[in-house]
């Protein structure tokens, strides 16, 4: 199964039909990516109402000859820059108003292409093309269910060899090692390996600390499989078991299980988090839940939608999202479960499928 990168174009062009103007420039090197199957590090993307056309330099023309056969390319000479190259395109088709990606640019960037196209009115754009992203389309639910059977995998293998004189670094590195081992391009992020106390710190970087000063490890772990993330969180005890660990962990369970239960098409972001967080705050810890509850995953670990009290939307069917609630206890440590969610026209589908109990993350390490 490949991506149907002409349907994505197509589906781009209906979303730009309600605009008044029909001239967008997609420089946002993952949405170009999306577009057009180019794998490569620099290239802008030029939708005109008649035309699509590709730029990008010499490094990459056998490469887009392969990935995007159907595309008209413009290839910069190497005594050039991009933005002159861009400039002279424009220019040939006589654009006079051109939609921007305005939300993914750096100022000094806008501004640059501000000065390069003097004589065209540039309209901000915002998000487009990631709103776009954020319905997945099969090949991708298919290759995300690939990376978090690969994530799963990984965790399995960790699992068994996991001993007492581990550093959390060690642990990191050790999940990286696996997934390459399993398939995977790489991480989709740093690994969070939190030991103890640490692991109330929700970005942790993990230390050369041994895990077996402590009883009990928060693992935050990603793959990335051609191209697309996966995204979970599980916590390991062993040892005797803190009951104060072992009831935010029961909170934080229910409070997952109730947002889950709310996804459908049509339900309102705010509407889930605030499934997960009421859960959180009857039980007296609201003020411990101190981040969003999930995010879309995709191409990027971080995509729309977000789940939080902040933003408001509705989910659509086909979009994969995380639910990942928290409690974090300074100087006692923190719990977080977190799994890959696809939404359904009538409900959902847990894309992952490690088990979630109590009891089942209570493992031995090895001596």
């Amino acid at each position: 199964m490949k991506p149907d990168f002409t349907a994505r174009r197509e589906n781009l062009r209906k979303a730009l039909r309600p605009e008044s103007c029909q001239n967008f420039l997609v420089t946002n090197i993952t949405n170009v990516g999306y577009l057009t199957g180019f794998s490569g590090s620099s290239a802008y993307l030029l939708f005109t109402p008649d035309n699509e056309v590709l730029l990008s330099d010499g490094r990459y023309t056998e490469q887009i000859a392969e990935e995007c056969p159907d595309l008209n390319v413009e290839i910069r000479p190497v005594d050039s820059t991009m933005l002159k190259l861009l400039a002279s395109v424009i220019e040939k088709a006589n654009i006079r108003e051109l939609l921007v990606e305005s939300s993914t640019m750096t100022r000094a960037f806008s501004n640059q292409l501000d000065s390069a196209l003097a004589n065209v009115e540039l309209v901000d754009s915002q998000g487009i093309v990631e709103t776009l992203r954020s319905i997945k389309d099969e090949f991708e639910v298919s290759t995300i269910k690939r990376s978090i059977e690969i994530n799963e995998r990984v965790f399995r293998k960790l699992i068994e060899n996991l001993a007492g004189d581990q550093s959390e670094a060690e642990i990191g590195f050790e999940l990286e090692n696996q997934m390459r081992k399993q398939g995977a391009e790489k991480c989709s992020f740093e690994p969070i390996v939190a030991a103890g106390p640490s692991s109330a710190l929700a970005h942790y970087h993990g230390q050369r600390k041994s895990i077996g000063e402590h009883e009990f490890l928060l693992l935050d772990w990603g793959t990335q499989l051609d191209g697309y993330a996966s995204d979970l969180t599980r916590m390991i005890f062993w040892g005797e078991i803190d009951p104060r660990m072992e009831e935010i962990y029961n909170v934080v369970l229910a409070a997952q299980t109730a947002a889950i239960n709310e996804i459908r098409e049509g339900a309102e972001f705010t509407a889930i988090d605030h499934a997960a967080r009421s859960v959180i705050a009857e039980a007296g810890y609201g003020d411990q839940f101190s981040h969003g509850l999930g995010h879309g995953i995709g191409l990027e670990i971080h995509e729309h939608p977000f789940l939080s009290p902040a933003f408001q939307g509705k989910l659509e069917a086909e979009m994969v999202i995380t639910i990942e609630p928290g409690i974090y206890l300074p100087g006692v440590g923190g719990v977080r479960i977190e799994d890959d969610v696809l939404v359904k026209p009538d409900g959902f589908e847990i894309l992952s499928k490690l088990p979630r109990s109590f009891e089942s993350a209570q493992y031995k390490l090895r001596p």
